[in-house]
């Protein structure tokens, strides 16, 4: 049996990433990535990937969930999950385990990006603002954001649930949409639209709009059609979601006035990263009204690095 310093997951609606750590870093050889709907249980989950790992003995572990922490026992949002410090505990041996929310660990790693992995969407021609707050905006199976600040305490990190809140729409054909997206529900959150299931329903709304029934595609199917030009509802589909990613990450940039830049992730935001450099997104993104100069003063950057998360957890674990 061998020991490691601890465990790094990153656990999400879809998939549960995990590595072990040794000194403070994330032993890029030990990563592994596990379709979550092939395990009954987080448990599970962990077991396997320990097995398959040799057993190692883990002193602590640090495991970023897609979900609210709170509390001892977290349940998930977009997968029946349910997850227990001493239960996983117990399949590490013993090994105490902290929860952080899923992009609180995003956040934490964005120091340890390497600048390889980091594309500039959008850049204002000016320099950053050093200590100043930034973001990190996600889209995937769920949509959430991170605010990162600096304090005299160092880095610190503030989370909340924010693809909750009510999406915000400005035309009459948005106000139709969003119809759309909120039937049965009661209203329309920004997670109906910025998420996986939301590119979809986002373009079965186009294909009824211009009078066609719409085709059973996957997200990444609307995406790739969308990328190629092979679809007109497909790439419409995809030009309103980035105007809705726009307009959101506008309004985050107001809220929590983040001049120290934003950082954009997710399986879906990456998958339509040609639309980012498109007018809708950039117009969307700056037009804030007589705000309008300091959010245009932000640079936008998207992070292809599906495996950050884990290097968050390890800067926990350190910390």
């Amino acid at each position: 049996m061998t020991f490691s310093q601890g465990l790094a997951a990153d656990i999400g609606g879809t998939n549960t990433r995990l590595a072990l750590v040794e000194n403070g870093q994330v032993r890029e050889d030990t990563i592994a990535r596990y379709r979550n709907r092939e395990f009954g249980s987080p448990e599970e989950a962990i077991d396997s990937y320990l097995a398959d790992s040799g057993r190692p003995r883990c002193k602590s572990a640090v495991i970023a969930i897609a979900a609210p922490i709170e509390g001892k026992a977290i349940r998930m949002t977009n997968h029946p999950w349910m997850f227990d410090a001493e239960g996983i505990g117990k399949v590490l041996g013993g090994a105490p385990v902290t929860f952080l929310n899923d992009f609180e660990a995003l956040g934490y790693s964005l120091d340890r990006v390497s600048p390889q992995r980091l594309t500039s969407i959008y850049d204002p021609g000016r320099p950053i603002r050093e200590q100043a707050t930034r973001l990190v905006v996600g889209a995937g199976t769920g949509f959430n954001a991170a605010a990162l600040y600096q304090n005299l305490h160092g880095l610190q990190v503030g989370t909340g649930e924010c693809g909750h809140s009510t999406l915000a729409v400005e035309t009459e054909s948005e106000l139709r949409l969003w119809s759309y997206l909120a039937r049965n529900r009661g209203r329309a959150s920004i997670e109906r639209a910025l998420s996986g299931n939301g590119l979809r329903e986002i373009y079965e709304w186009t294909c009824l709009e211009d009078g066609r029934a719409p085709d059973t595609l996957a997200p990444a199917e609307i995406a790739s059609l969308a990328n190629s030009g092979g679809d007109r509802c497909c790439e419409n589909a995809a030009r309103q979601w980035v105007t809705f990613l726009g307009r959101v990450i506008g309004d985050l940039a107001l809220v929590f006035l983040s001049l120290g830049g934003i950082v954009l992730t997710g399986g879906v935001t990456r998958s339509l990263a040609k639309f980012l450099q498109e007018p809708e997104f950039l117009g969307a993104f700056c037009a804030k009204g007589r705000q309008q100069q300091l959010v245009s003063g932000i640079p936008v950057q998207l992070l292809d690095d599906d495996f950050a998360a884990l290097n968050g957890c390890a800067a926990r674990m350190s910390a």
